[in-house]
């Protein structure tokens, strides 16, 4: 850890920072005169300026040794060479300690420093050009090559020891998921492996036999689960190889009140399928997670797998089941 810490050190101060990486906060904008071929054909551009305080987690009254703490410190958690395992999650972990050494740079030297906070200041403060332009009703949708989910790896922890992220995880998908979630853009997760798996439609590549889950969408669970199809028996022998997985979830997808039928019908139906998953969380132990999108569904399956090795990775590391000092 020593010897990475040395190594982050260094190339922060021998390699070249790029200006205008995508990593990072974003602060305010500042427009940009450009002449375009003559001194009568010029146009105002919009520079995006990154916020650096927030690249580093540091407050605007941050110290020269709070922002070379801060420095140090994203740095052991962003080295690429931590990375190795996964071409994305290294190009990003590259992009992102370029961004920390660019804040860096800027924030340590007090006249460059002077100069960014009066420029984030008056940008911030500056008046919109159209003062007739109706606000926004609704925030932008979130463009689809976004990273979503969690934006960081899991860190564990302890005091006086170096932080140590867990790697980003292989989810292993069976081969016969027909509609199989790809996790990408994920942060916590490095790709998929499809393979036939015993049981179940997800799990870890690191530790097959760590974690477990079935997969159903409202109206196959309802389909499943009725005494008139006939397929409860195949259902429930399904469920009951997920047990020698420790830990096993049924991801159920869609609203699980959304109508199959009218009236009481519909009460009735809902009250059948509840009772049955209760039935199964109680006979097996398999915990139902309800997601209303197939989007939502896929985080927090990728979500409870990373979560679910982070604690394996840490008694693996000799730290007890814990990710930090008095976690739960």
């Amino acid at each position: 850890m020593a010897a990475t810490a040395e190594k982050s050190t260094r190339d922060a101060e021998e390699c070249p920072v790029r200006r205008g990486s995508r990593c990072g906060g974003v602060g305010p904008v500042r427009k940009v005169s450009v002449t375009l071929g003559g001194p009568h054909r010029s146009v105002m551009l919009e520079e995006r300026i990154p916020y650096y305080y927030a690249v580093l987690e540091l407050l605007p009254s941050a110290t020269s040794a709070d922002i070379k703490k801060a420095w140090l410190e994203q740095m052991q958690v962003w080295h690429p060479d931590r990375f190795a395992h996964s071409s994305t999650l290294h190009r990003k972990a590259e992009a992102r300690t370029q961004m920390i050494n660019q804040a860096y740079q800027t924030l340590s030297d007090p006249f460059a420093r002077t100069r960014y906070d009066a420029t984030t200041r008056k940008s911030s403060s500056a008046k919109p050009s159209r003062s007739s332009a109706p606000p926004r009703p609704h925030p932008t949708p979130r463009p689809r090559q976004e990273v979503r989910g969690p934006q960081s790896l899991i860190i564990l922890s302890r005091p006086g020891q170096p932080k140590i992220p867990v790697p980003a995880i292989q989810m292993l998908v069976d081969t016969n998921e027909h509609s199989p979630y790809d996790f990408r853009r994920l942060v916590r997760i490095a790709g998929t492996i499809r393979q036939t798996l015993p049981a179940g439609d997800y799990a870890i590549a690191e530790a097959p036999g760590l974690f477990c889950v079935e997969r159903k969408s409202v109206t196959e669970l309802y389909a499943s689960t009725s005494d008139l199809s006939g397929d409860r028996a195949r259902f429930l022998r399904e469920l009951e190889r997920l047990l020698p997985f420790p830990n096993r979830f049924l991801m159920v997808e869609g609203r699980i009140d959304q109508t199959q039928g009218r009236g009481r019908l519909s009460e009735y139906l809902k009250n059948g399928v509840m009772d049955f998953l209760d039935a199964v969380a109680l006979k097996y132990g398999i915990h139902a997670i309800f997601a209303e999108t197939r989007e939502e569904a896929e985080e927090r399956v990728a979500n409870l797998a990373a979560m679910h090795y982070a604690y394996f990775y840490a008694e693996q590391e000799g730290l007890g089941r814990s990710l930090s000092e008095n976690d739960v």
